[in-house]
């Protein structure tokens, strides 16, 4: 099985996201990377994975409080 590993500016490409924006996902740990040498790459996929973990589902009219339902 091989991995499949992607640069930061690679990753940034595919998602239209600043390079920052991932730099600080990995320096903040929220997103699975490894370091080879000097570089970091991320595991296809890390990034689908965090957004999935991250998501938060809107409040459906059901799960309101009564008082919220005017």
């Amino acid at each position: 099985m091989a991995l499949e590993l992607e640069t930061v500016k690679e990753l940034a490409d595919r998602t239209d996201w600043p390079q920052s924006r991932i730099r600080k996902l990995i320096e903040n740990r929220e997103l699975r990377y490894v370091k080879i040498g000097g570089g970091i790459f991320i595991p296809k996929g890390a990034i689908e994975e965090f957004i999935s973990n991250n998501t938060v589902e809107p409040i459906s009219e059901e799960k309101l409080p009564l008082a919220a339902t005017v």
